[in-house]
């Protein structure tokens, strides 16, 4: 398994979309930092350090990306069969695959927090992270805010890793699983009004994609009809069945 975890990480080293991902976030945070900077009028400042400079924004369509060309890039090319003939387990396979990204996603937020923290050190020295707002303080809100981005995103990754063991190719899989995320995005503002009239409905899977929003802005919860902890907790469990779900069409899937 250790094996299999250097290889993973070895071959999204050398993927140009690994670093382009991280390269055009803080292109997308600098740009943002320098207009609130010189347009203070259209931007606040404190706000933006509590979205982290939009750091976030564009990362679920490149981790699209990756999560569907981690998968589908193995049987495009015919490596998978060089994985099984080394007598490793498809669950460890699979098992590399999907801790790779996790560690991959999580680092993109630490580098989001990490430029976030730099950016209002240089440009921002007046903003106390302690002040508050909403609720809480910019920096608890920044917390909330990538936290919620990041539950809200592996939900969404789980169902490409899935919808990607479906495809031979990495284009396809990519193609696919972005037209996935806009596909739910639309269905959930219908499934909204749905689960104003049949109540049980609130536990359906486009709802749970709220959750991330829901941690950031306690009050959706009058939108979602479902508790803080009721939609986190439902998140995280189809995150989980959907990757279950990505393993057993991988283990069935021929090479």
């Amino acid at each position: 398994m250790t094996t299999l975890l250097r290889q993973e990480m070895f071959k999204l080293r050398h993927q140009n979309i690994t670093w382009i991902t991280v390269g055009f976030n803080l292109i997308v945070m600098t740009l943002f930092a320098v207009l609130t900077k010189l347009k203070p009028t259209w931007f606040d400042a404190n706000n933006e350090v509590a979205m982290g400079f939009s750091g976030t924004l564009f990362l679920v369509f490149f981790l699209i990306g990756v999560a569907s060309t981690i998968v589908a890039a193995e049987f495009q090319y015919g490596t998978i069969k060089a994985l099984l003939y080394r007598k490793y387990y498809r669950g460890q396979v699979f098992a590399s695959k999907v801790v790779t990204l996790l560690v991959y996603s999580i680092i993109n937020y630490i580098i989001i927090f990490g430029y976030t923290m730099v950016l209002k050190l240089i440009l921002f020295g007046n903003v106390d992270l302690t002040a508050k707002i909403g609720k809480t303080t910019i920096i608890g809100q920044l917390g909330l805010n990538l936290l919620g981005s990041f539950v809200g995103l592996w939900l969404i990754l789980a169902l490409v890793l899935l919808i990607a063991n479906l495809f031979k190719t990495s284009s396809a899989a990519i193609t696919i699983g972005i037209l996935s995320y806009f596909a739910a995005s639309i269905l959930q503002v219908v499934q909204s009004f749905a689960i104003q009239k049949w109540n049980w409905l609130k536990w359906n899977p486009l709802n749970m994609l709220n959750a991330g929003a829901q941690i950031k802005d306690s009050t959706l919860h009058s939108f979602t009809k479902l508790s803080l902890t009721a939609i986190t907790t439902g998140s995280i469990v189809y995150t989980l069945i959907f990757l279950l779900i990505g393993y057993y069409i991988f283990k069935k899937r021929n090479v």
